[in-house]
Formats: C-alpha cells, structure tokens, sequence
C-alpha cells in the first residue's frame, strides 16, 4: 500500500522551501507533488516521495504538522486518450477520489495516477474487480 505524504502548510515566503531543506537533508526525493489552497492563507501540500515514512519522521522532528494517506495508484498508458481510458474504467468500477496526482514513470510507455479515495479497501476491491491495474510500492516510489 502506498502513501503521500501531507503537509498543512502556511502559504508564505519560504514556508515550501523549509519542507524541501528537510527533506533534502534527510535524502528524501519527491517524485511528485500537488498544493491545494484551502483558506485563509493555508492550504494542503501533497507529496509522493521515496520514502514517506523516513518523510514523515525527518518533517515531525521540525514541528511540522504532517500525515500519511493511504493512496491507489493505476497504471496509465503515457499517450494522448489514456488518462481517459482509465478514468473510464474508474467510473465503471463506481469509485470516487477527493484527489489525484498524475506522474510519468517511463516517457511513452507508462504513467501513473494516484488517487485520494475515501474507502480505500472497497475502492482497491471495485477496481480489482474491473481489471484496473493497481501498481506496486516501489514503483509509485521510484525505488524499483
């Protein structure tokens, strides 16, 4: 199962930047990342990086208040209509998501959309069902 990493983040100068010397201190690679605005001069940075427990501790330690979510992530053909072709498919498995990130594993050939979903173990099961496939850990984290 794999994670993101969630930061509720100030939306001031330099406050992004103080996550990224943690993480880059703590050797960590952030392999994809989407900020949503919330209100109030705040908002929600989502990271998918290598390695989301080491992550979460290293921005813990620095008073930064931080989460891990579980996420589903598909595999996408990496051409034009194959975001479609599986959002499709995601429909007819009658899953939502609140969220989605998109990442390019290898150009042309394979991508990724990770999926925010409210019930995980049923979302998993419906689209298993449906023949979606579900990619492994250590490829949304690019350690394989």
């Amino acid at each position: 199962m794999a994670y993101e990493v969630s930061i509720f983040l100030e939306n001031k100068i330099g406050h992004f930047e103080r996550i990224t010397k943690v993480l880059k201190e703590a050797e960590i690679n952030i392999r994809s990342m989407a900020i949503n605005d919330t209100a109030n001069g705040w908002g929600i940075l989502n990271l998918i990086v290598n390695d989301p427990i080491k992550a979460k501790e290293a921005l813990a330690e620095k008073g930064v208040s931080v989460a891990l979510r579980k996420v589903i992530a598909l595999e996408m053909r990496d051409e034009a209509g194959g975001l479609d072709d599986l959002l499709m498919e995601v429909a007819k498995a009658e899953v939502n998501f609140d969220n989605a990130i998109g990442r390019v594993i290898t150009e042309k050939q394979k991508a990724i959309l990770i999926l925010n979903v409210d019930d995980y173990a049923e979302s998993i099961k419906k689209l298993e069902q449906q023949g979606v496939k579900i990619i492994d850990d250590q490829t949304v984290y690019g350690t394989s």
